[in-house]
């Protein structure tokens, strides 16, 4: 069995390899193959939608939490957007994000980036905090604040990702603008939570950064 040293991997499609019931994830002693461990009724779960035809894989997240091993496994899909198909302007054809709080964005494109695991961690975190506060003491105020800490640097390591394919997404489709969706009307627009407004605003900075590199505009 191999040890791991770090509570946190990243897999790809030259790291890992996805079936339908087990995953074959590099290691630092070789390949290893690990069976996923599903509900016995998987009816109307994350787990039969995602891992059918469907649905491509495109990556992973090891993650090591409370003794266990979670695999985050990276799908997508062509779907039906509400945002605006990709447009020529004079300055460029344009990818469209909308952002929402069960996908996080949505591309004119049709990709997408689901929600779940900001939700999943989002709630975890909330459920840790709310044990500590039951003790009221010094140690678990300092460890409330090491709590939130871990939380912010997990979710911004999520927005860096989709950040990232954001990009991607544009340069694929030879877009030289990614324009959002207004962001002042999300909170009345979808009902999210603070949360959510801090992911946004956080994921249009990311992109705005890491566009300039590659002479993209964001609006």
């Amino acid at each position: 069995m191999p040890q791991f040293t770090s509570p946190h991997l990243v897999y790809d499609h030259r790291t890992a390899t996805f079936h339908d019931d087990y995953v074959s994830p590099a290691t630092t002693d070789g390949r290893i193959e690990a069976d996923y461990v599903l509900p016995d009724d998987e009816r109307d779960t994350p787990h039969a939608e995602y891992l059918s035809d469907e649905y491509e894989t495109t990556g992973a997240e090891l993650h090591h939490s409370n003794g266990n091993w979670m695999l985050h496994v990276h799908c997508k899909t062509e779907v039906e957007s509400n945002t605006p198909d990709m447009e020529a302007t004079e300055n460029g054809t344009v990818l469209g994000v909308d952002l929402g709080v069960n996908n996080l964005a949505v591309a004119s494109t049709g990709a997408f980036w689901t929600g779940d695991e900001f939700d999943h961690w989002r709630h975890e975190y909330k459920r840790r905090r709310d044990d500590l506060q039951k003790h009221g003491t010094r140690w678990a105020h300092q460890s409330i604040q090491s709590i939130g800490r871990e939380q912010e640097g997990r979710f911004k390591l999520i927005l860096h990702r989709i950040s990232n394919e954001l990009i991607g997404e544009a340069l694929e489709n030879g877009c030289s603008v990614i324009a959002f969706k207004n962001l002042t009307d999300i909170r009345e627009r979808t009902g999210e939570s603070w949360g959510h407004k801090w992911a946004f605003n956080r994921l249009y900075e990311y992109v705005e950064n890491k566009a300039e590199e590659y002479g993209i505009d964001v609006e």
